[in-house]
């Protein structure tokens, strides 16, 4: 069965935090510490309100206009406060929990902090894995199996958490993006594409290349070669 996640609100004001290396997923967690003022507000002012908070990538030359208006990407994820302590000096630790998928339609002031009006995107192609018998499911979940095998500190019950956890495909495809060790570059691509079955096929070939590249080390480390070297 197949679904079409359209959400019922897709146009919505946002407040957006911008970060340099930080590209956030629906269905995952994300700790910041926050401790910019104008950020300080923003937190204030989210949990006076609904707690979202729309996390977007700097894009390259952000250093020279930090304090302006940088350019950011234009898809982002939002998610919502679940946790946050404040401290003495106006400092928070938060937990955002990912929600969705969305792009920028324009940019207003008025704040501190930068805040836009979003379009939030629907995922395609998705589809329910409940139950033992998705095939594309159990494919995914073996080819990710198959990679961490091959790590030292290997941790198969990390995966089967996570299985237990998601109902759609769109969530398990961000859950094992968030784990993998890939470029910025790469995770905002991969927030870019709401076709679930293209985000799917985006991981295998990630796990598909570390796989190799791990075989062929040991390979090498067998023969006497220190990979390390190169």
């Amino acid at each position: 069965m197949s679904t079409e996640n359209q959400p019922n609100d897709p146009t919505q004001w946002m407040p957006l935090f911008p970060l340099p290396s930080t590209v956030f997923f629906p269905s995952t967690d994300l700790p910041l510490h926050i401790f910019e003022p104008r950020y300080r507000q923003m937190i204030d002012e989210a949990l006076e309100g609904d707690g979202k908070i729309g996390m977007v990538l700097l894009k390259p030359g952000w250093e020279s206009n930090y304090n302006a208006k940088p350019e950011i990407a234009q898809i982002g994820c939002f998610g919502t406060i679940d946790r946050h302590t404040k401290f003495p000096d106006g400092k928070y630790n938060i937990l955002l929990k990912g929600v969705s998928r969305f792009q920028i339609v324009k940019e207003f002031g008025g704040k501190p902090y930068r805040r836009a009006e979003i379009k939030l995107l629907k995922e395609e192609n998705d589809e329910f894995i409940i139950g033992d018998d998705r095939s594309e499911k159990i494919r995914l979940i073996n080819h990710t199996r198959e990679f961490t095998n091959l790590l030292p500190d290997s941790r198969p019950e990390k995966i089967d958490s996570v299985l237990k956890s998601c109902k759609l495909m769109s969530e398990l495809a961000d859950h094992l993006a968030y784990q993998l060790d890939i470029t910025v570059e790469q995770k905002q691509s991969f927030l870019e594409q709401q076709d679930v079955k293209k985000r799917v096929e985006f991981i295998h070939s990630m796990i598909q290349m570390k796989i190799d590249l791990l075989k062929m080390s040991k390979s090498q480390m067998k023969k006497g070669f220190d990979v390390r070297l190169n």
